[in-house]
């Protein structure tokens, strides 16, 4: 349907096989006043395919493509990019029986593939929920739903241009399912994800907001730390930091709160970086402290990132300045 900017109706076009389920969970505007549609469509033989369909100003179909695994496969998620080209989001099968992955379509303006870029650490289940982002350098930023340890998991992935896998992050409140449906670029360079999140077993689900940087980091510089991908989300309160503006010459206290039963994955680490990024002290915290305290006289002064994390995930941060002596 399109509406006047009074909200009057203009047209409304019904597009797609009558005898087939063809559904759109995304539009996006073309250079030539058209439109691109994604979804799914469930073909003859019963399987669902990523599906996008290209119209003209008036809603009149061009053409249409589906695209993915010869099994059932997830919705598809479209952007038209600066260049007119189409990327396609969202999740197919490796072969029959597997979980879906998440995929990622670069398609030509006529639908015409260049590559598919599926993730290269298939999960046991996972899928991309949102519309593709473009960035300014050309690559492609998208969020959506995995499954990892048995938990969904909201999650965040940056590819180049040619699809290949930059980084990706995990992110997860409870030991319950997380989702995130939506992702936009935010001002500062980072990105804001919307999904639902529930506290506990007992309760219904809850909206869910998540802001991190352009490295996907809940609090600047986790992107130095191998192997971890996952971030806790509901720790912030964690970890205190005193005193804080904290002088050259003098200490850091740390207090640790974590939350009764949370299981943590090997020793906890506290770690420090730079505004610039940079890993530039890390310490082993002993079994079930609650408080640690380190000097900052080998610390230029500025503004410095605080990490906690155990041997897989990152639980809570916070920041700190270093006065001058």
């Amino acid at each position: 349907m399109r509406f006047a900017g009074n909200g009057d109706t203009l047209w409304t076009r019904t597009l797609g096989n009558p005898q087939l389920s063809e559904v759109a969970y995304s539009i996006d505007t073309t250079a030539d006043g058209g439109f691109i549609l994604a979804g799914y469509k469930v073909q003859s033989g019963g399987q669902y395919d990523l599906h996008v369909m290209k119209t003209n100003a008036n809603g009149q179909l061009l053409w249409q493509r589906s695209y993915g695994s010869p099994w059932s496969d997830n919705t598809g998620f479209a952007t038209v990019l600066r260049n007119g080209r189409i990327a396609l989001a969202g999740g197919e099968r490796a072969s029959s029986g597997t979980n879906k992955r998440p995929v990622l379509y670069l398609l030509e303006a006529n639908g015409d593939e260049v590559w598919s870029a599926p993730d290269p650490d298939p999960p046991e289940f996972g899928v991309y929920f949102a519309k593709p982002i473009e960035m300014d350098n050309g690559d492609l930023v998208v969020s959506g739903a995995q499954t990892l340890n048995g938990v969904q998991v909201g999650m965040l992935s940056r590819l180049d241009s040619t699809g290949t896998l930059l980084w990706k992050r995990y992110y997860q409140t409870t030991d319950l399912p997380n989702y995130t449906y939506d992702v936009r670029r935010t001002l500062d360079g980072g990105f804001i994800m919307a999904g639902t999140a529930f506290d506990s077993a007992l309760v219904s689900q809850d909206a869910w907001l998540v802001k991190v940087d352009s490295f996907g980091c809940l609090v600047p510089g986790c992107q130095v730390f191998d192997g971890v991908q996952e971030q806790v989300t509901d720790l912030r309160d964690a970890l205190r930091l005193w005193p804080n503006p904290v002088h050259a010459q003098g200490q850091l206290h740390v207090a640790i709160d974590l939350p009764a039963g949370f299981a943590l994955r090997g020793p906890l680490r506290l770690a420090l970086t730079d505004a610039a990024g940079r890993l530039v002290q890390e310490h082993a915290l002993p079994d079930g402290v609650s408080a640690f305290s380190f000097p900052v006289s080998s610390l230029p002064s500025g503004l410095y990132h605080v990490h906690l994390l155990d041997a897989t995930r990152w639980l809570s941060g916070g920041k700190v300045v270093v006065s001058p002596p």
